[in-house]
């Protein structure tokens, strides 16, 4: 059973006697501590749009100028030119544009320059585009050396330079001067008129090493 009596109110007496023990008793100190005050977080700057963007794009680097052909070259010269005073414009190749190197027979090379020695083999770049007629002639000239040939012939067509035709013409020369052919050849020169004259070229290739 449920004692529902009220609370004793405490007399005045037993108040004043609470009051006496308490007065000179000593808070127990708490064990927590207290976490120490956080710093205020430092404020950061926005950066604006374009800053971020411009930081999380790589740099892209500038093409490089193109080197215009020889050919294009001077069709650019030509381009104020009176079409009258075109006509009257000339352009001649040296009669030996790469020669021979160091060490080939003279006789040899000049039988090659007149037109003196046999033809082995030919190829006509007539209608090519430059990078056909790169890729013919690269393969024509390591497919003759491989066949043992020693004296080809290569056709570009004279072109008309003044309207800045004659591309190949101009382009074969250097062609033939790069890694994968230029160790295969001994001499280049214009070729003679019963051959093509201003428009092909005798090759002198160098003899294949057996084994």
């Amino acid at each position: 059973m449920k004692d529902h009596r009220r609370p004793k109110t405490p007399t005045d007496a037993e108040l004043d006697l609470w009051h006496t023990v308490v007065r000179d008793a000593t808070p127990i100190a708490s064990k927590r501590k207290s976490a120490p005050p956080k710093k205020p977080a430092a404020k950061v700057a926005a950066e604006p749009v374009a800053t971020r963007l411009a930081a999380a794009k790589p740099a892209i680097p500038l093409p490089a100028a193109p080197v215009a052909a020889p050919a294009e070259r001077l069709a650019e010269l030509l381009r104020n030119v009176p079409l009258k005073e075109k006509g009257k414009v000339s352009v001649q190749l040296a009669p030996s544009l790469l020669g021979r190197i160091p060490g080939v027979d003279k006789r040899t090379d000049e039988k090659v320059r007149k037109g003196r020695m046999g033809i082995d083999g030919r190829i006509d770049l007539h209608g090519m585009t430059q990078s056909e007629a790169h890729h013919a002639l690269s393969g024509f000239i390591r497919r003759s050396h491989a066949a043992g040939r020693r004296m080809v012939l290569v056709i570009t067509g004279k072109g008309q330079m003044p309207r800045g035709e004659g591309v190949l013409r101009l382009s074969v020369p250097r062609w033939l001067r790069e890694a994968d052919v230029g160790p295969l050849i001994l001499s280049v020169h214009q070729a003679q008129p019963q051959h093509g004259g201003g428009g092909a070229y005798y090759v002198l290739l160098r003899r294949r090493r057996e084994g």
